[in-house]
Parts: C-alpha cells; sequence; structure tokens
C-alpha cells in the first residue's frame, strides 16, 4: 500500500514538473519574458544630459533586461554633436549590436548610417525624434507636428499679441516638426503675431540668453514657445530676472518632471507632455514583435497633452 501510495505522489510529483517545465518554454520563447536570448539591443540617444533621454533609456533596459536582452547605450555630450553621435552608432555597429534604437541629432546625417546598419542585418528603430528616408524598421514616438499645433491651438484660445520661438538645433526633427506644427496651427488665430525665432540647442543656458535677445528686441512680447522644457526653464529664468513672470507666458514642450516643477514654482506656464517612457518600453515591444514574425506598422504613435498648474502635479513623474 505504502509502496502504490509512493508510486502515485511520484507520478503528481512528475505531472506537475512538466507542467512547469512548459510553462518555462514558454518564457524562454515567442514573447515571453526570455525572448531576447542574450541578443544585445544598444541604444544611442542624442544626449544624456537631458533628463528626457534619461527616461527613455531607463524604461529601454529595463524592458530590454526583463526580457533577456543584453544591453549597451552610449551618447555624445550634446545634441548638435552630429558627428559624434554617428561616430557611436558605427562603433556598435563594428561590435555587431543585434538592435539598434537611435534618437538621431539630424534628421538627414544618419540615414547613411542607418542603411549601413540594415546592410549589417542590425534592425532599427528610431525613437522620439525620425529620420529621413532609410531602412529603419518604425518609428516610435510623438506625432511632433500635431504635438506642435496643440501647443498652437492653446496659445491661440489664451494668448493675444506678440510671440517668440525658440527651436531645438538645425537638422533636429522632431523640434523643427513642433515648430512647424505650431506655425501652422497659429495661422488661424489673428491675434496672434510670431516676431522672432531662434535655436536654444536643447540648452537651458542657451535658451536663456536667446530670451534675454527677445526681452531686449521686443519689450512687448506676451510669449515664448520653447520646443522642449529645458529650453523652456531657460526663457522662464530670463523671464523672471526681468520681473515679467505676470506678463510673459512660457510653454515648453515635454512634460518633464522638471518642467512640471517649473509650473508649479512659477518659472513656466504650460508644457506639452509627451510618453518618453512609454516610448522606450514600446520599442522593446515592437523588438518582440519583430523576433516573432508579426506586421509592424513603420509609424507608432503615443499621445501628448497639455500640462498647466491644474494637473502639473501628475507629471512630476515622467510617463
Amino acid at each position: 500500500m505504502k509502496k502504490k501510495m509512493f508510486i502515485v505522489v511520484l507520478i503528481v510529483l512528475a505531472s506537475i514538473f512538466q507542467s512547469c517545465s512548459k510553462e518555462s518554454d514558454k518564457k524562454s520563447s515567442g514573447s515571453g519574458a526570455l525572448v531576447g536570448n542574450d541578443k544585445t539591443i544598444a541604444f544611442v540617444p542624442k544626449q544624456l544630459g537631458n533628463p528626457y533621454f534619461v527616461a527613455v533609456k531607463d524604461a529601454i533596459e529595463e524592458a530590454a533586461t526583463a526580457n533577456g536582452f543584453k544591453f549597451k547605450s552610449n551618447a555624445p555630450d550634446s545634441s548638435i554633436e552630429v558627428d559624434k553621435q554617428i561616430g557611436i552608432i558605427e562603433a556598435f555597429i563594428a561590435q555587431g549590436v543585434d538592435y539598434l534604437v537611435l534618437i538621431p541629432n539630424d534628421a538627414t546625417a544618419v540615414v547613411n548610417v542607418i542603411n549601413e546598419a540594415a546592410a549589417q542585418g542590425i534592425s532599427v528603430f528610431l525613437v522620439d525624434s525620425g529620420a529621413e528616408k532609410s531602412d529603419y524598421v518604425a518609428y516610435i514616438g510623438t506625432d511632433n507636428y500635431a504635438g506642435g499645433m496643440l501647443a498652437g491651438d492653446w496659445f491661440g484660445e489664451n494668448i493675444k499679441g506678440q510671440v517668440a520661438i525658440i527651436d531645438g538645433a538645425a537638422g533636429n526633427a522632431a523640434t523643427t516638426a513642433r515648430y512647424k506644427g505650431f506655425m501652422e496651427s497659429v495661422k488661424k488665430y489673428p491675434d496672434i503675431e510670431v516676431v522672432t525665432v531662434d535655436y536654444g540647442n536643447g540648452d537651458m543656458g542657451t535658451s536663456m540668453s536667446v530670451a534675454e535677445n527677445f526681452l531686449t528686441a521686443y519689450p512687448n512680447l506676451a510669449a515664448i514657445f520653447s520646443c522642449d522644457d529645458q529650453m523652456a526653464q531657460g526663457a522662464g529664468q530670463a523671464v523672471q530676472a526681468v520681473n515679467k513672470g505676470d506678463s510673459i507666458v512660457v510653454c515648453g514642450f515635454d512634460g518633464s518632471p522638471n518642467g512640471a516643477q517649473a509650473i508649479l514654482d512659477g518659472i513656466m506656464d504650460v508644457s506639452i507632455a509627451q510618453q518618453p517612457r512609454l516610448m522606450g518600453k514600446t520599442s522593446i515591444d515592437y523588438i518582440i514583435k519583430l523576433i516573432d514574425g508579426e506586421e509592424i506598422e513603420p509609424i507608432i504613435y503615443t499621445d501628448c497633452e497639455v500640462v498647466t498648474i491644474d494637473n502639473a502635479a501628475d507629471f512630476l513623474e515622467w510617463h
């Protein structure tokens, strides 16, 4: 009797082990937790001095390692270092990484290196900022043109008078699209006059100097639209320095925690929020879809929304 009971227990345990083994196999193949199978994903953003790009990096790294990929990252020191970014990408290609996730500093200059990667069998995904026609798999991020239009509509409903714009950097696809969307939108509003535009190069100090020049040249300025939150914070500091915080509206673009805090502190008034963490995670989701043989749309958009004093507290962490 005891022998029979022992055999039954062994059968039950074997059944449980087999079930667990099958479940483990599922997690190590297809779209499960170990789908990466030690393949390497390299991430190259514009820079890592801007917390926005750090948020994208952190989300990509978390999702990549959770799914069994190896992860590498490197970046230039500035968003205007186009050649340095290309050199970093070329180094990753030479290392034979399996996937590249890029946030290009220049939409045109990066085309050849994207095509080079694809020719080496490396799948390239673009996040946040696009590139000219080339052999990348998909773009994942904000519809920056639509985000610029959203900012323009907010200006049209809330601002009257002269407006200045601080763009990112020449060749920056994301900020250029925001600028173009904003300009297209404000055409509908006769009470808004865009009087000047200059580049802030994604840098707070540079943008503060640019804004100081705006304030000198246009003493009746009503608002400044900056194409990212770092530049908006620089503009806001310039406005505060001349005690015009109550009369000049400062708008950014990102919905960053620092930008949200700047709104709460009265340095900025509004931001157009993106979702950088969602973009980063989505890039890994789509790499897994590619591995699984699923069809992938070439453009995957994430949403924007307006951040003001009313909801800024909800954006003290990256979305």
